[in-house]
């Protein structure tokens, strides 16, 4: 049981570093595909990451240290099938005469590691059949493939790791993790009348699509900054003058954000989650309202976020004859960014909402399917 409590405890604190990761992508990935997040086809696919993050981890923790493994004498392989059930008649203290023994026979070993294998696979089955829709028979041998990158992890000693392997790679674990596999798509096909249809979820997402959430607008910023970022490298390192290197940076915003907003009304970032800039009333924005909105996104909350850092730094350095004008300036400031980010919210939850700078500036932000 500590075993698994481990387990469980490992993943649970790399999960959060793994989900900081996959996101981005999922989020990209699903606005371009439906102009909206599948709630639940998102909730499925970060279980299943989840869920395999804690097999791989059962087939490999607890780590031993290098010097223990290199000391072990035990079996590294066994290629004989059917092992498990030989044991169980051998070793398996159950005897169908004396029911005192029946209790004692489910807890022992010989049926606890076969069980465990079935059940390790059967998730596995069960989303591969039900989230990623593949037929049975795809899913029996990609569980048979799951199996068999498990049993090599051990084989190698943790791909080379360790001297030797630390556990057994057992022929019967290819044969019941398959099982497991298989029992989990009649688990799906049991369950297939309770959970939603992939259709009926694609169907309600594809109805909200013309929405354009906070976390679509954050999607779109996010790549096109990771794009401005990894565009400004090149420069970086060729340009030496560090008053230059500054310039990159606005320069490339003028034009993967500036530039592409007035010829082409979005950002590379919004073509992906699909959605553009129109003007109040649904039609093309003007270059006037663009460079206005983008004034205000950037220039106002970068500004005022600049001037709060830059005032609360200098209530270290200036004389108290300056405190009183410096932390009415950080008033001031603050509550600035407090309405900005009342704003956010609002959008966050609001089905519908146009944002501070797209009111002062006469535009707006419409989805597309």
């Amino acid at each position: 049981m500590s075993q698994y409590i481990l387990v469980i405890y490992t993943t649970a604190i790399i999960f959060p570093i793994i989900a900081i990761f996959i996101t981005l992508p999922i989020l990209v990935v699903n606005y371009h595909r439906y102009g909206a997040l599948p709630k639940w086809r998102i909730f499925m696919l970060y279980t299943f990451v989840f869920y395999m993050m804690c097999a791989y981890f059962l087939t490999i923790l607890p780590l031993p240290s290098r010097s223990f493994v290199a000391h072990l004498t035990t079996p590294t392989h066994n290629f004989i099938p059917f092992t498990f059930i030989l044991e169980f008649f051998k070793y398996n203290p159950f005897a169908l005469r004396h029911p005192g023994t029946w209790l004692a026979a489910l807890k022992a070993p010989t049926v606890i590691q076969p069980a465990f294998n079935i059940l390790l696979t059967v998730p596995f089955g069960f989303y591969l059949h039900y989230y990623f829709r593949r037929t049975w028979k795809q899913t029996v041998l990609l569980s048979f493939g799951l199996s068999l990158f498990f049993e090599i992890t051990q084989l190698t000693g943790l791909y080379g790791i360790y001297p030797r392997p630390y556990r057994l790679f057992d022929v019967d674990d290819l044969m019941l993790n398959t099982l497991g596999g298989w029992l989990g798509v009649g688990l799906a096909n049991g369950l297939s009348e309770i959970l939603p249809t992939q259709e009926s979820v694609q169907r309600r997402t594809m109805a909200k699509s013309q929405n354009v959430s906070a976390f679509r607008r954050l999607a779109a910023l996010a790549v096109d900054w990771i794009i401005i970022s990894i565009v400004s490298v090149p420069f970086d390192l060729m340009i030496k003058s560090s008053s230059v290197n500054r310039l990159i940076t606005p320069i490339l915003w003028l034009i993967f954000i500036l530039l592409a907003e007035m010829i082409f009304q979005k950002t590379l970032g919004m073509r992906l989650v699909k959605i553009n800039v129109i003007n109040k009333h649904g039609g093309r924005a003007n270059w006037y309202q663009l460079i206005l909105r983008n004034f205000f996104a950037y220039g106002v909350i970068g500004g005022v976020f600049g001037a709060d850092i830059y005032l609360l730094d200098l209530t270290g350095t200036a004389p108290m004859s300056q405190m009183g004008m410096i932390h009415l300036g950080i008033l001031i400031t603050s509550i600035i960014l407090l309405f900005v980010m009342v704003d956010l919210l609002i959008d966050t939850f609001a089905k519908r909402h146009r944002l501070f700078f797209e009111h002062l500036s006469g535009t707006d932000t419409q989805g597309n399917a």
